[in-house]
């Protein structure tokens, strides 16, 4: 299959979604059940256990019977406003922000009971927090936002424990990879700290020799995932970029680990390290944007096109929660596997683009930097502000900064958010370079 069959699979999943409203069903939000509520088993907390186990292992016949209800998940909103590195595919900034909770933070619509705690609906962590900071970064909101600052707040305050940011404010449950996003996130808000510098510190002694690192630190969390072990690569990657240094053999060893055991002999992601059989469609999204992101085109359009003639369920524009030795898996999520596909696919598509477009655009300091939404040329023109020399570019932000104040005193908002779009990204690449562009606030609103 190539790039045009990947972007019509796409669009199909993309419009499937926007006409179900970004709602619909997930693995854990059985105790969203009107079943399971009205029969007061909820206040034992086993019997939450038990039922949200019951939801996510059993048939859809038990779904439907449990009548739970679709929600719409922030961090659907975050992966199609380009979280993770992702491409913008829907303009839900708003909807996003509106999502945002009094604390500062965001979380799933769902209540949720796990062996190390519960959370109830909608209560912040640290996963849906970083999520959504990330994506409304990537669509434009800049560090200053209030909805930013209050985030920061939440992550640098409740979350922080000592050297490593928690999943919950109400538990010290540590999350390798929850930890290591709360750490970037709040780095992208308030610049370089000394909290998300340990955080970093911690994950990497947590590294295993062979280079692999186990979803947390209690007794039950010693398993090894692929879409978590990316989740970790991607992030040290983005570290690395921001200026970080130290970073260099985890990541080598790290993505030696991931390469060796989190594929098989085919080149297909295992949802779990060394272990054949059921292919979850999340490992699937990330294997698709780590091969991407490490320089393994060859490997991520492999996946991908895998994925189009497998995962891809033509009669419903929707993609199969995963596939096994029985076949697929048919039930429908839209936050684990739709929106992650979309987001993954994205990426391919993307760099394959990138691969057939040799030269990129001369831009002009003097002129002001732009970026359309969604802008199809986005890549090439972070490529192009990459190559510019260091005094260019900070001259290119002034222009472009100059410029979006004249259009916001004349009220010209069009011209305006295009133009934030390009400061965001100004400000992002500024960081990977090392640069000091302008003044950044803190969490408690001074600036630095």
């Amino acid at each position: 299959m190539d790039r045009a069959g990947l972007i019509d699979i796409r669009d199909r999943v993309l419009a499937r979604m926007a006409r179900d409203g970004f709602a619909g069903a997930d693995p854990f939000d059985g105790l969203e059940s009107r079943l399971f509520q009205a029969s007061g088993l909820g206040r034992l907390g086993l019997a939450r256990l038990c039922w949200v186990q019951a939801i996510k292992r059993g048939p859809d016949v038990l779904r439907k019977a449990a009548r739970i209800p679709h929600m719409v998940n922030p961090k659907t909103l975050a992966l199609l406003s380009g979280a993770g590195t992702g491409v913008v595919l829907a303009d839900v900034r708003d909807d996003l922000l509106a999502l945002q909770n009094p604390d500062g933070g965001w979380g799933y619509p769902f209540a949720w009971q796990a062996r190390a705690f519960y959370a109830k609906h909608h209560q912040s962590n640290a996963i849906v927090t970083s999520f959504g900071v990330d994506g409304l970064m990537e669509t434009g909101v800049l560090a200053d936002h209030p909805a930013l600052i209050r985030a920061a707040e939440f992550i640098a305050g409740p979350l922080w424990r000592d050297s490593y940011f928690a999943y919950f404010d109400h538990t010290d449950v540590e999350i390798h990879n929850a930890s290591l996003w709360a750490g970037f996130a709040l780095l992208r808000i308030i610049g370089p700290n000394a909290k998300s510098e340990q955080a970093v510190a911690r994950v990497l002694r947590a590294q295993r020799s062979d280079g692999g690192w186990t979803y947390g630190t209690r007794a039950h969390h010693g398993f090894i995932d692929g879409f978590h072990t990316g989740y970790i690569l991607d992030l040290l990657g983005r570290f690395r970029a921001s200026g970080m240094v130290g970073l260099d053999d985890a990541l080598a060893c790290g993505w030696g680990f991931y390469r060796s055991h989190c594929f098989d002999h085919n080149g297909l992601p295992r949802s779990f390290a060394d272990k054949d059989g059921y292919r979850d469609a999340h490992a699937v999204a990330q294997a698709m944007a780590s091969l991407c992101r490490f320089g393994d085109m060859d490997g991520a359009v492999k996946v991908a096109r895998w994925a189009a003639e497998n995962l891809f369920d033509p009669e419903r524009d929707v993609f199969f929660a995963g596939i096994g030795r029985l076949g697929p898996d048919r039930r429908n999520y839209m936050r684990w596997t739709q929106a992650w596909m979309v987001w993954g696919l994205s990426i391919v598509i993307e760099t394959m683009a990138m691969d057939q477009r040799p030269n990129s655009p001369v831009l002009a300091p003097d002129t002001p930097l732009v970026f359309a939404h969604p802008d199809p040329e986005r890549n090439v023109k972070e490529a192009a502000l990459r190559a510019l020399s260091d005094t260019d570019f900070r001259a290119l932000y002034v222009v472009t900064r100059k410029a979006a104040a004249e259009m916001k005193a004349r009220g010209e908002m069009e011209a305006l958010y295009d133009l934030t779009r390009g400061l965001k990204t100004l400000q992002r690449i500024a960081g990977e370079r090392g640069l000091i562009l302008a003044p950044r606030p803190t969490v408690d609103g001074e600036q630095t």
